[in-house]
């Protein structure tokens, strides 16, 4: 008889087995674990800080500490610890931080191929159901038929020459316009008012292509173009034909000019009319050369000079014509020396078309109430422009844009606007000092700077510094900057570059190459002690660097030796709030089965005003000196106490990795001396 089951591989009760409740609990715990499998992640490769009983995690690849070698497996909290399921091919899991299903396919998990999908369905709906009629139902505001290649095509194909294939237009599922071959093999478009009743609107058939339009074409809808120029129009007007009346109109058998009554013509050729000639539409002359108005005497002529109706639009046009590459040239007034005259423009509003590229007025003086480039100038903005970019170049030497005000509380300034609202603004604001100041919405203003007449700047806001990756290569006195590789702000001050930090309150000896310096705050004084250690336990307190300094070496001094001992020194960076946070060096094992002082090599570089947190890990019970209480800060958090805060204690296995980050706990906080560390500078 096997002594498990073949799927779950779950532990079975044996004939005349003592303790039978052992293997019948581990059936239960496997089943547990593996039955409605839900997991919290399957990312991590270390466990949590803080599990809780029955808390399941697939254990990601590359695992260490306490899941080390146990990739792929189910890891599962329990009252005991962390215990491990090896799943089986199949096996299914909802990863809860995904929201999806996993499947263990023997050697790993992988999510399964969602987008595999049947290759025929009798009835497929989107959005919508779809039934034995509408076999393929989608509802959305649009639908996507693209390419796959050179081109995409949609085929509608019917039976037989009787049968339909179209397209069906409808209003509330109530058929308005139907397109396609509909009843015969003409391409047809049908329309209707109700969803019963169709007229034929249009009709195209093979071979030759012919199109008939059945239901006619509204004269307010139809237009003839010219093929070349599309300008070129003709309408037909049937307000003349009395109503129910059909005209027929027969094209002649000729060639040549049809005059008509009324409107525009243009007549080839040299034409002769008797006597005067009113036009009451209009008429071209079309000759290479023309005059009009050319008596010598004193006349008057008049073009478009007709009384124009109340709402009517008149338009008077001089050399419109013309094509591409031709030139216009149109005079008005008299060119002879001597000949006086004037062009007086009552008209509101004279506009330039897009292709004039310049007016030219040599020495004329110009003067306008307000003149718009591009734009529409007002009472408000007499000169307004919209363009690319506007240009004021110098005539001369120099050029220089004056903004001139009434008094000192009025404004003289320059705004700039993002959809005409106010969001900066630099001149004299109200007073006659120079200001910049910014807005957000256009209406409340913030001052950024201010600039007395006797020259000193106000800065009302803090000031931001842009981050810099690096010291300027030649600082000046009196430059200050934001490096953003040291976190510092830094200033050049009497030829020296400086960190400006508030913690340079203590005197200080910058350390030169070979020189340990104490990782203390020099604020407390007192003999070192010693700190006995204890395995697995780890000891941080903080350090403030007073001086920037590259570390080759981390010490501690061993007075009480522990057979087969060890430790580690760590660093961790701060976080904002001070707290640890990143792990930035763990160094190798030091012995401490023998005394005296054990060094790391390590590469870190301590930055001035920058605080860090030191300790050190212990795998047994030796003894280290520790540094005065007084020589260390003490540590914010908790509840009150009388008792010094100088460490952070935590128990963690001595052989898996320092914790990063620490993630700070104020349970931790231990009235415990520092262990004395010391760094030496190369």
């Amino acid at each position: 008889m096997p002594d498990q089951t073949p799927i779950l591989s779950l532990p079975m009760i044996m004939p005349a087995q003592a303790q039978k409740h052992v293997t019948h609990n581990e059936a239960l715990r496997i089943l547990d674990v593996a039955v409605q499998l839900a997991v919290t992640n399957r990312t991590r490769t270390t466990p949590p800080a803080s599990p809780a009983i029955a808390d399941r995690y697939i254990v990601a690849v590359g695992a260490t500490g306490g899941w080390a070698g146990q990739d792929g497996r189910i890891a599962v909290f329990t009252v005991d610890g962390w215990d491990f399921v090896q799943p089986k091919a199949g096996w299914q899991a909802h990863v809860i931080a995904d929201a999806q299903i996993v499947v263990f396919n023997g050697t790993g998990w992988e999510v399964p191929n969602a987008s595999a999908a049947p290759s025929t369905v009798p009835v497929f709906g989107v959005n919508a159901t779809a039934d034995i009629t509408n076999r393929l139902t989608v509802s959305s505001p649009a639908v996507l038929l693209n390419h796959e290649g050179a081109g995409h095509q949609v085929k509608v194909n019917k039976a037989g020459v009787a049968n339909s294939a179209s397209l069906l237009f409808q209003t509330a599922f109530s058929g308005r316009a139907e397109l396609g071959l509909l009843g015969s093999d003409a391409f047809t478009l049908k329309v209707s008012s109700d969803g019963t009743s169709f007229a034929e609107a249009l009709r195209a058939t093979g071979p030759a292509g012919h199109v008939t339009l059945p239901g006619g074409v509204l004269a307010s809808g139809f237009t003839l173009r010219d093929g070349t120029d599309v300008t070129k129009t003709a309408t037909f007007v049937l307000s003349g034909i009395t109503t129910g009346t059909m005209r027929s109109f027969t094209l002649p058998n000729t060639s040549g000019e049809i005059a008509v009554l009324a409107g525009t013509q243009s007549f080839a050729g040299a034409k002769t009319f008797a006597g005067g000639m009113t036009v009451s539409g209009g008429f071209a002359l079309t000759g290479a050369a023309g005059s009009f108005g050319t008596a010598a005497t004193a006349a008057v002529y008049g073009v478009g000079v007709g009384a124009t109706a109340s709402g009517a639009v008149k338009a008077v046009d001089i050399a419109t014509g013309g094509v591409a590459g031709s030139t216009t040239v149109v005079t008005v007034g008299s060119s002879v020396a001597g000949a006086l005259g004037s062009i007086t423009l009552h008209a509101p509003l004279v506009t330039f078309g897009p292709a004039v590229a310049a007016v030219a007025m040599d020495t004329a003086a110009l003067t306008a109430g307000s003149v718009g480039l591009g734009a529409v100038a007002g009472a408000a903005q007499r000169l307004a422009v919209a363009s690319a970019t506007t240009r004021f170049t110098h005539d001369g030497a120099g050029h220089q844009m004056q903004v001139n005000k009434s008094g000192g509380a009025d404004t003289a300034s320059l705004q700039f606007q993002s959809a005409l609202a106010g969001r900066g603004e630099i001149g004299l604001i109200g007073s006659n000092n120079l200001e910049l100041r910014v807005s957000a919405d256009g209406s409340a203003w913030q001052s950024a700077l201010v600039a007395g007449t006797g020259g000193q700047v106000t800065l009302p806001q803090p000031v931001v510094m842009g981050a810099q990756g690096a010291d300027p290569a030649v600082p000046v006195n009196g430059m200050i900057w934001q490096n953003s590789a040291t976190g510092q702000i830094r200033a050049q001050v009497g030829g020296v570059t400086r960190a400006i930090d508030a913690q340079m309150n203590v005197p200080y000896l910058v350390p030169v190459a070979g020189d340990y310096v104490l990782t203390t705050t020099g604020a407390g004084g007192g003999a070192t002690t010693t700190l006995a250690g204890a395995a697995a336990r780890v000891d941080l307190f903080p350090f403030i660097a007073r001086s920037d300094s590259a570390i080759d070496r981390l010490a501690v001094n061993v007075t009480t030796a522990v057979a087969a001992a060890l430790c580690k020194i760590v660093v961790y960076a701060a976080d904002a709030n001070g707290r640890p946070a990143t792990l930035i060096v763990e160094s190798a094992d030091l012995d401490c089965a023998t005394v005296g002082i054990k060094t790391a090599s390590v590469a870190l570089t301590l930055r001035q005003g920058i605080t860090y947190w030191l300790g050190v890990r212990h795998s047994s019970t030796a003894t280290l000196s520790a540094w005065a209480l007084g020589a260390t800060p003490d540590i914010n958090g908790g509840a009150p106490s009388t008792a010094a805060r100088k460490v952070l204690r935590r128990t963690v296995t001595y052989a898996t990795a320092a914790p990063s980050p620490w993630v700070f706990s104020a349970a931790e906080i231990n009235s415990a001396s520092a262990t004395a560390i010391w760094a030496r500078v190369v």
